[in-house]
């Protein structure tokens, strides 16, 4: 018997190879991916005083400069396995175990925050020496369960949502300019491969009660960021807390010193 599936549009019913309707002629639309609970890291970069900005150099000019730090900041992304969910305007989101799980997420998502910096450098300074406005960014990461799939039937594409996306986001408002922000869960799981700053508690919007937070300060020796692309590992189907707090000593990555 063969296998059918209903028009979207009025629901005749619609053999599984059909491309169009042939009832109503609307197109036939490939299923989205199920959502789908996933353990991850997200990162958010913006750029500091992004309007001050705009004002200085102008629509045209702006365009320019974040179409450059984008793809730098895409190209850093996806070389330590993580995804660019959305352009936010004047910066990035990106996600490290979704759709592709790692059992590593916040340790790639570090090294591809440390890197970022390290990318934009030189566009900054172009910037500082053509347009005399300094450009610098603010990373924030967080690491915990979201929802992640494609909406609107794979329209709108693949993305993650939840609470620890926009916890994600306070880390970033917080950071320093030029520096990178971690909250207490990310931190947890890189103790042991990151130098971190001491831990300092954050007021943050939405938040009634300070939330701790540390500064990423680099990382420890056989995590230092590299320019080479490293193979993808896949998180394992369960892990427990005890199990991600040792992934920073157990996962030796053997990268090019800077």
């Amino acid at each position: 018997m063969t296998a059918t599936l209903a028009c979207m549009a009025c629901g005749a019913e619609l053999q599984s190879t059909a491309k169009f309707c042939s009832e109503c002629g609307a197109a036939v639309s490939a299923a989205s991916k199920p959502a789908e609970y996933k353990q991850v890291t997200v990162l958010f970069a913006d750029v500091v005083h992004s309007m001050d900005i705009a004002t200085s150099v102008g629509a045209e000019r702006l365009r320019e400069i974040m179409t450059e730090l984008v793809e730098r900041s895409a190209t850093v992304v996806r070389r330590y396995g993580g995804t660019v969910d959305k352009f936010t305007g004047d910066g990035i989101m990106a996600v490290f175990g979704a759709p592709v799980a790692l059992e590593d997420h916040a340790l790639r998502a570090c090294l591809a925050a440390l890197s970022i910096h390290q990318e934009v450098a030189p566009l900054a300074a172009e910037v500082e020496r053509r347009d005399a406005v300094d450009l610098q960014l603010r990373i924030g990461l967080n690491s915990g369960q979201v929802i992640a799939g494609e909406i609107g039937s794979g329209a709108l594409g693949y993305t993650a949502v939840g609470e620890q996306v926009g916890m994600a986001q306070r880390m970033e408002s917080v950071a320093p300019p030029g520096g990178v922000m971690l909250s207490a869960s990310t931190a947890r799981l890189v103790e042991g491969a990151a130098t971190l700053g001491e831990p300092e508690m954050m007021r943050i919007k939405g938040a009634d009660q300070p939330v701790c937070a540390q500064r990423l300060l680099g990382m420890a020796e056989g995590h230092r960021a590299g320019g080479r692309p490293w193979p993808l590992r896949r998180q394992a189907a369960h892990h427990g807390p005890a199990q991600g707090r040792a992934w920073g000593r157990y996962f030796h990555v053997r990268l090019p010193r800077l």
